[in-house]
This record gives structure tokens, sequence and C-alpha cells, in this order.
């Protein structure tokens, strides 16, 4: 692409992440190269490592980005008073985010963390305030259950949905693929919510 003779370091950012997320969709994390970010851009290879400090650190942000897409997608969700509903519509959501952005979706799990490097503090932020849409959803329909236990329910009940995503999304798995996704989203939030209610109920006793 053509370029202004100069960008601030802001926008040369955006232009990096927003060519990277470009290659990723299109040819997935292994056509990432400074060399091709740079091409689309219209700036040389050293330009990428004045504003990010690798390939890791783009990869990294663009996780970050996404994780904060998906929250801002369930934030939407509508919900009413029927918890149960409410937690069969997030999970539908979430799967059915993971699925339109299958390409981006794989850095989870195609990206490890390079030695010595920790994940961004944001990404931290956006999974947690995941966990809070979960947890506030659950708490109705768990009454009796400790808001400290409850948090472990929501992050456990999470990681079910997005082991769901993993095999979806890379479109690897033999029975669970994109098209049968959501009907194993929607057994799996039936089953954990029928074992839900069981743990609130003895928990009153």
């Amino acid at each position: 692409m053509g370029r202004r003779s100069v960008h601030s370091p802001e926008e040369l950012r955006q232009l990096i992440l927003d060519a990277s997320q470009t290659i990723v969709e299109r040819n997935g994390i292994t056509g990432l190269s400074a060399r091709e970010i740079a091409r689309m851009i219209g700036y040389s290879p050293g330009t990428l490592y004045n504003i990010f400090e690798n390939l890791d650190d783009v990869l990294l942000t663009l996780q970050v980005q996404l994780m904060g897409r998906t929250v801002e997608h369930l934030k939407h969700v509508p919900l009413g008073s029927d918890g149960e509903k409410n937690i069969e519509d997030l999970a539908y959501a979430y799967v059915d985010f993971a699925l339109v952005n299958r390409r981006m979706w794989n850095l989870f799990l195609a990206h490890n963390l390079p030695a010595g490097k920790t994940v961004p503090a944001p990404f931290h932020d956006y999974t947690n305030t995941l966990v809070g849409i979960v947890k506030s959803a659950l708490a109705p329909i768990a009454p009796n259950i400790p808001r400290e236990n409850l948090d472990t329910t929501a992050r456990a009940f999470l990681a079910g949905i997005n082991g769901i995503t993993a095999f979806a999304a890379t479109e690897k798995g033999v029975y669970l693929t994109p098209a049968t996704a959501q009907a194993y989203a929607k057994e799996l939030t039936s089953t954990f919510l029928k074992g839900l209610r069981c743990r609130s109920a003895h928990a009153q006793e």
C-alpha cells in the first residue's frame, strides 16, 4: 500500500496490527513475518522493531485485542431474569464469536509464550471481566454457593466452553466441528447447570 511520508508511532502501531491481523486471517500464524507486514504497510521491516519488541509482541497484542473484543461481544448479550437462559445465551455468543473469528481465535492455541515472557496485564483484566460476566449470571442459579467458590465455577465453565471452541476453530475435530460446536456447547451447558443446581441444593442442607 502507499503511505504518507510520516506516521506517528501510534498510527504506525495500528497499521502494523491491522496488517498483522489481515495476514493471520488470510494465511494463519505461519504467514506472519516482519517482511510481509512491512510490505503491506509500505515501510521497511526494521520499522516494526521500532514499535514492537518482536513478532511475539505483535501476536500477544493481537490476542489482547481479541480478548477485549470477546468481552465486548458478551457484554452486548441481552440478559433477562431467567438465569439458565442467560448462561445458555452467553455460551452461544462465546462459541459464535470464536467461530466467526476462527483464524484469529487460533492464535490462543498456535502461539506459545517465549521463555521469560509473561501474559500482558490487560489480557488478565479482560479474562477477569469475562469471568465476572459469567459469575454474575451463575449467581442466581446457585444462591447457596459461596462467592469465592462461584469464581472457580465460572472459570471451570469457561474452560469447558473454550475447549469446545479450540477443537471447532482448528477444524481438526472428527465429531466436534464448526457445524456441531453449538450443539456440544448446549449439551455441556445443560449438564453443567444440572450439576450446579444440585450442588447449590446440597449446600443449603
